[in-house]
């Protein structure tokens, strides 16, 4: 009988000695769940593209120039490896149409230089000229006589030769 109650007594000892261990441990998975659970933070979603108004802000501040709220203006965004950013306006107003291109481009190689365009859903395009270095970018003044708003997307190429095709794709958007 004093056999049996020593056995019993060691079995239960040794069952304790489980059950806290296995307890503590249990314990320690919970507690670790708990904090990894509540320190995760959701994914975000970077959006690398700016937006219109942080372009034209950058722009607005290179140039030194407000552009004016009364006037269409469209991103126009790098289609090359050449990286870049502009924004584009134009209007029709009292018989004239007037278009503005100011870029943020790298200067070109020599021999090269920055030409606008305005296209067409046909394909057909204008030439709106070479780009001018002005104040830290590259921009570009035009007016016609007529509203031509139906050439609705804006290009900017890099020209080597100075002829009325379009070369290299640099920056693009429409209106």
């Amino acid at each position: 009988m004093l056999l049996t109650k020593r056995v019993c007594s060691d079995i239960l000892r040794v069952m304790r000695r489980k059950d806290i261990i296995f307890g503590l441990l249990f314990l320690a998975v919970f507690v670790g769940l708990f904090f990894f659970l509540k320190n995760r933070q959701p994914s975000k979603t970077i959006k690398v593209t700016e937006t219109l108004p942080q372009v034209e802000e950058n722009v607005e501040k290179r140039f030194r120039i407000m552009i004016p709220d009364d006037v269409d203006k469209v991103e126009l965004s790098s289609v090359s490896d050449i990286a870049g950013s502009a924004i584009a306006t134009r209007k029709y107003e009292s018989g004239k149409f007037t278009h503005m291109v100011l870029a943020d481009l790298p200067d070109p190689e020599a021999g090269s230089f920055y030409e606008g365009w305005l296209v067409k859903e046909d394909g057909s395009y204008i030439s709106t000229g070479k780009m001018e270095i002005a104040k830290g970018g590259y921009l570009l003044e035009f007016q016609y006589p007529t509203d031509i708003s139906s050439y609705n997307k804006v290009v900017v190429t890099l020209e080597k030769t100075a002829d009325t095709k379009p070369e290299k794709y640099i920056l693009e958007g429409s209106f």
